[in-house]
């Protein structure tokens, strides 16, 4: 069986609490929207998964052919990473199409 030490524990639980509630306080403000909370949400989501079910972690790492659990978590991790940026890379095109209309329109 794979064991975690509490401190793993207590500091990845404290990291993500705190991690939610500030995305969560932004999206109340309207500073964020609930599609950048969940994307941003995957950050403290994932390695709480990680960190609360090792065995997940050691069967996908075994799955996918990688020795090390964590690389298999970073590549989670770096996928929604792409995907946000991806989507990102399409609204400021968006924005920059609208802004150059207008410019044009005066």
């Amino acid at each position: 069986m794979y064991t975690i030490s509490l401190q793993t524990i207590i500091l990845v639980t404290v990291f993500a609490f705190c991690y939610l509630f500030f995305i969560a306080w932004k999206t109340a403000r309207q500073q964020l929207d609930l599609y950048d909370l969940v994307m941003l949400s995957t950050v403290a989501i994932v390695p709480g998964i990680f960190v609360a079910f090792p065995t997940i972690a050691f069967w996908l790492s075994n799955i996918v052919g990688v020795r090390f659990p964590f690389v298999v978590m970073f590549g989670i991790l770096f996928a929604f990473l792409f995907f946000f940026v991806y989507r990102l890379t399409i609204k400021l095109h968006i924005l920059e199409v609208d802004n150059r209309r207008l410019i044009q329109e005066i």
